[in-house]
Formats: structure tokens, sequence, C-alpha cells
């Protein structure tokens, strides 16, 4: 019994992060300038490489990885804020998020560069055979798991960059949750997506090729922002929930 409460657990968290944007529309903000942020970054990265023959420039390379990697953290964090805040009932809003985000941007800057190394690391062991490719992604996937609790512990609590690593501890007890949404949930809304290509390919057979574009490019941009926006919301909601145990109105979890 218990198994299956974890797994509605994970369900509760999920539904709950679309009645969240339903409740306060400015939730949405920061997923959208994540997207053009990075598509700006990669812009920018790709003309520099292109305009002035760079593609051997490791520095610049890291540069462009650090920059990215900060301003999504950056990003994220306000985001993270931002639910905290609907949580408890509070009307957020972007500025705020900022201000919270500024506030601990010492400890950002270290996330940001502990992130950017292991990368570096991760990469020079997919250089050293099958193993060391396998290694590299497990790696990646971990840091990125990770760094989902260590963010929000970073922004909500009063907790610096090596204690919020240090609670990661605490974050087994929320195992089934995760693995709920990492092998569920997120698969399915990548099944919705395909189903969408499916349609937009029949669309365009049916109306045209153009109508058919046009659907695929409205879905591909409505699925990324979802995507982006549940991803930072279920995860600050697991976060408060299932590590700090704060009780959420509304949402009534198996807690052991």
């Amino acid at each position: 019994m218990g198994f299956f409460d974890r797994l509605k657990n994970a369900w509760k968290i999920f539904k709950l992060s679309f009645a969240l944007l339903k409740k306060d529309k400015s939730l949405i903000v920061i997923p959208i300038l994540m997207i053009f942020s990075s598509l700006i970054l990669f812009g920018i990265f790709g003309f520099l490489m292109y305009y002035y023959k760079l593609s051997s420039n490791y520095i610049l390379f890291l540069a462009f990885l650090f920059i990215l990697y900060f301003v999504m953290t950056f990003l994220a964090a306000a985001q993270s804020w931002m639910v905290y805040e609907v949580l408890k009932g509070k009307n957020a809003t972007t500025i705020s998020g900022f201000k919270r985000a500024f506030g601990n941007i010492g400890d950002i800057l270290v996330f940001v560069f502990s992130v950017v190394f292991i990368k570096m690391l991760s990469s020079w062991l997919r250089g050293k055979g099958r193993a060391g490719q396998m290694a590299g992604s497990l790696i990646d996937y971990l840091t990125g798991l990770a760094g989902k609790l260590v963010l929000p512990a970073m922004i909500i609590t009063e907790r610096n960059f090596k204690e919020s690593v240090v609670q990661l501890k605490d974050s087994l007890k929320a195992i089934p949750e995760i693995a709920t949404y990492e092998i569920g949930i997120r698969p399915l809304m990548t099944l919705v997506f395909f189903i969408g290509l499916l349609l937009a390919l029949m669309l365009g057979y049916s109306l045209g090729i153009f109508a058919g574009f046009i659907f695929f490019l409205i879905l591909l941009s409505l699925m990324i922002l979802i995507s982006v926006y549940i991803n930072e919301t279920y995860y600050t909601t697991l976060y408060l929930t299932l590590i700090e145990k704060k009780k959420i109105k509304g949402l009534d979890l198996y807690i052991k």
C-alpha cells in the first residue's frame, strides 16, 4: 500500500504544478525567459564560432558553457522562489524571484562552477572508450538530478551551497517520487509530444505542408515551455514537501 501511495504522491505533485499555473500566470514568465535566453546565447555562440572561425577555441567554449549555466541557474532560482511564494498563498512576481536570486548570487556562482567542472570531467571520461561514455553519461544525469534539489535548498532555505549538497542524503527518502517523475511522467509527456508530431504530419498531409509545419512549431514551443515549467515546479514542490516536510494547502501526501 505504501508503494502505491508514493506513486500517488508524484502524480499529486505533478497535478499541483499545473494548478499553480492556473492560480498565478506569472509563473510562466521565467520559463519563457529561459527558452529565449538559451536561444539568444546559442545564436551568439554560433555566430562567434562561424564568423571568427573559433571552432577549436576551448576557452571560448568554457566561457559559453559557464554563461549558459549561470543564466539558466539564475532563472531557475528565481522560478523556484516564485513557486514557493505561490505555494504559501502569495502573489508571485518576477521581480521578487530576481531579488531572491540576486541575494543568493554567491551560492549560485559556486553551484555553476561546480556543475561546469563536473561537465568537464564527464566530457573527459567520454573520450575513454565505451565504459567512459557510460560513466560520463551517468555522472551528467546524476548531477542534473542532484542540482534540481540543491537549488531550491539554497534559494528557499538559508542553507548555503555546501549545506544544500550535504542535505542531498535526505533526498533518498523521496526516491519513489523522483523515479516516478523521471521514469514515468516525463516519458509520458514525451509520448504526448510525439503524438502531436504525428498529428502535425497528418495535418500537413491533409491541409498542406505549411499548415502542418506551423502546427508542429506551435506544439514544439508549447511542449518545451510546459516541460521547463513542470520540471522546476515539480522539484521545488517535492523538495518542500518530502524533504523539508512543509505542509502545502490542498496537497495531501503520504509521508512516512
